[in-house]
């Protein structure tokens, strides 16, 4: 099983007992079957980017969270200065739409990164 797939099954996990949530709960929450979650959460299937945004808002953790190791060395200071502008401005976007924004903004990377690896 793939690693980066493994670290976000156990950091949906660890989120949800985080925030004291069944898994039943979870589920409800995110309006899937107890199952669909379960493989979520046991690694079994990738979330997609609107189940992992929808995840995070639950429990109430940055969807960046999910995605990488805690010790990465990636320092907000360290972001070039168009990358420190597009994150302070999400910062002043209601959650609801933010999360939105990001969700499609994802989606729009995935595709680039897709096309990417298609041309090499």
């Amino acid at each position: 099983m793939n690693t980066s797939k493994l670290l976000i099954a156990s950091k949906i996990r660890e989120a949800r007992e985080w925030k004291e949530i069944t898994q039943v709960g979870m589920a409800k929450k995110l309006g899937v079957a107890r199952q669909t979650y379960l493989d979520l959460e046991s690694g079994k299937t990738e979330p997609r980017v609107s189940t992992l945004v929808k995840i995070a808002e639950v429990t109430e953790r940055p969807l960046a969270w999910f995605l990488f190791e805690e010790n990465t060395g990636c320092n907000p200071c360290d972001l070039q200065e168009d990358t420190q502008q597009l994150v302070n401005m999400l910062a002043e976007v209601p959650p609801a739409l933010r999360a939105r924004l990001i969700e499609l903004n994802l989606s729009f990377i995935s595709c680039w990164f897709e096309q990417q690896n298609k041309k090499t």
